[in-house]
């Protein structure tokens, strides 16, 4: 894997990404509503459509969860999860998406 990569997948930054960062608001707004935990687990992110991408769940709640992909990619407002070392398939709704990272809401 290129260091790249691998500084994607672990949330590693460079110094201007950092920086442009420490620059940005610190108004922003908090929509949780459970505390997260750190982690690393591996996911497959399957679309309705039947297409299936896989990233690396950093953080996690009881009701959503953050993932980070290698590479860009759209994603559907409802995809549905394969989480390691959690049992079963979870319907979520994707609440926001970045470049390479997005959040997903748990549906019951």
């Amino acid at each position: 894997m290129g260091v790249s990569l691998m500084n994607r997948l672990l949330g590693r930054k460079s110094a201007v990404e950092a920086e442009a960062e420490d620059t940005e608001s610190e108004d922003a707004i908090e929509h949780r509503r459970a505390e997260r935990t750190g982690t690393f687990r591996v996911v497959s992110v399957n679309y309705p459509s039947g297409y299936e991408r896989r990233g690396v769940v950093v953080d996690m709640s009881q009701t959503g969860l953050r993932v980070r992909f290698s590479q860009r990619g759209e994603l559907p407002d409802h995809v549905f999860l394969k989480i390691e070392g959690k049992a079963g398939v979870h319907k979520a709704q994707t609440v926001w998406q970045e470049t390479y990272e997005a959040g997903f809401k748990l549906e019951a």
